[in-house]
């Protein structure tokens, strides 16, 4: 083999890959059809925010227009979308009487472009919604639900990009080891709860693709397989998920930690470490300040869903840590009920089971038996996997740990205060699985790590069954969400 065949080949994407990309973009497209257009969370609040910029060029938020257009207002009560939220027992409308009667009218400009106020996803930044606008005008020749279907699909492609996101950590964590890799990349691409809601219109599908770049980065600057060039594109993928969801700023910290390990650990002293810490601030403020820029003209928010209406200083942080901790744990003795906590540990309630499998707006589930199997088996995977790490502690680097642990910790700090802080004066609990979702390629690790545990010459056909559960769990999850839907 020549040396100019031989580059070629190790630049070629592996056939695993592919064939995961393959199968991916497959099962993306299927449940961006499948699913009844309004029936994923928020689905209608992010429908009417592209719309406002396709048809207004302007932000949603005026608090003297109504929450939607007239024209998905109409489209929303002809499907019967607003009446099947939520309620199990209830269907969309799939009369031919009222189609026809939906193709027979035809909406003005005016009624497509009189909505842009205020709604659950106003106050988000416009990247994601910026990249619907074109799917959004192509299908413009065709009804409402057209551009719906247009816009899922476009949403997409993003679910790809996690999926090789996960693949290449894997590979900078167990190198090239092509079974470890599949292994990790399969658990965004087959989970089925990650495919429904990144083939909705969402921006989270863009916020998972965006974080799992940036725990490749991280990875790759803090293990020495990194330059200045992935210093800048760190910098730039952070600021972009900034611009995408506010859930993002739970990154910079892990993305503080990449950047200055990286500067310690190169050669060329103090001026290096400065050289490089300004590359990665210049990457971001370049990326991410335009939008800042454009938040303080327009007055508005440069990130919305940052809770709180109370002072810091008004939390009772004895009463958070025992919110924190019946979270997770049983309730001591002494401790005084949290109201808005259910009876039994709500981690298993909300990151759990609808991580798994809560589709629609949560409310189309497996029975309660299916839920425990599965928590069984992923106790059993996680256990495989620490077992893993304390039998090859000694070949960890201890900075990789800490930035895997940043990122997951900031997460869930973040999530805990903006959740416990709107529940002191509403009583109701915001959290919900998917929030957890920009830790795919780490579910991904954990998953490959208990792989390693398996004698080698059993480790072919425990991939299979990895992979196979996880494409029985899909098919499954289909099967559930158009007998809610269909039958």
């Amino acid at each position: 083999m020549t040396n100019t065949s031989a580059e070629h080949h190790r630049r070629r994407p592996p056939a695993a890959l592919l064939f995961l990309l393959a199968t991916t973009l497959a099962l993306g497209c299927v449940w961006a059809v499948v699913v009844p257009p309004f029936q994923a969370p928020d689905e209608n609040a992010h429908v009417a925010y592209v719309q406002s910029l396709a048809e207004r060029g302007q932000l949603p938020g005026d608090t003297a227009r109504p929450f939607q257009s007239t024209e998905q207002a109409s489209g929303a009560d002809a499907d019967n979308a607003d009446q099947t939220a939520q309620q199990l027992f209830v269907k969309p409308e799939w009369s031919t009487r009222r189609h026809d009667a939906w193709l027979e009218r035809q909406f003005s400009a005016e009624e497509r472009s009189d909505g842009g106020g205020v709604n659950p996803a106003s106050a988000n930044p416009p990247l994601y919604y910026l990249w619907l606008v074109p799917p959004y005008e192509v299908a413009s020749g065709g009804d409402l639900f057209d551009r719906v279907s247009a816009m899922r699909l476009a949403s997409v492609p993003f679910l790809l990009l996690t999926v090789t996101a996960a693949w290449l950590l894997a590979g900078v964590v167990f190198g090239p080891n092509r079974p470890l890799q599949l292994a990790a990349a399969s658990v965004p691409a087959l989970l089925p709860m990650v495919t429904f809601i990144s083939a909705s219109i969402t921006p989270d599908s863009l916020l998972y693709a965006l974080s799992g770049l940036v725990l490749w980065l991280g990875a790759r600057l803090i293990t020495g397989r990194g330059g200045l060039r992935d210093v800048a594109a760190i910098g730039a993928v952070a600021a972009l998920a900034v611009v995408t969801k506010a859930t993002s700023y739970a990154l910079l910290p892990a993305v503080a930690i990449a950047v200055l390990t990286y500067a310690l650990r190169a050669a060329g002293g103090r001026r290096r470490v400065a050289l490089t810490l300004v590359l990665a601030g210049v990457a971001f403020a370049t990326v991410a300040g335009p939008w800042y820029v454009t938040a303080r003209l327009e007055d508005r928010p440069a990130s919305g869903q940052l809770a709180g209406s109370a002072p810091a200083s008004a939390v009772d942080y004895r009463e958070f840590g025992s919110y924190v901790w019946q979270y997770y744990l049983p309730r001591l003795p002494f401790q005084a009920r949290n109201g808005a906590l259910g009876r039994y540990p709500q981690a298993y309630e909300t990151w759990f089971k609808q991580s798994v499998g809560a589709f629609g707006w949560l409310e189309t589930r497996w029975p309660g038996t299916v839920y425990a199997a599965l928590f069984v088996l992923a106790a059993l995977i996680l256990a495989a996997a620490l077992v893993a790490l304390v039998r090859r502690r000694r070949e960890l680097d201890p900075m990789l740990l800490v930035f895997f642990a940043a990122a997951v910790v900031t997460l869930l700090a973040g999530l805990h205060w903006n959740e416990y802080r709107l529940a002191e004066g509403s009583g109701i609990l915001s959290s919900q699985g998917r929030y957890l979702f920009p830790l795919l390629p780490l579910a991904g690790l954990v998953a490959a790590t208990a792989l390693t545990t398996v004698p080698a010459r059993l480790r072919a056909g425990a991939l299979g069954l990895v992979v196979g559960g996880l494409s029985a769990l899909q098919l499954f999850a289909l099967a559930l969400v158009v007998t809610r839907f269909y039958a």
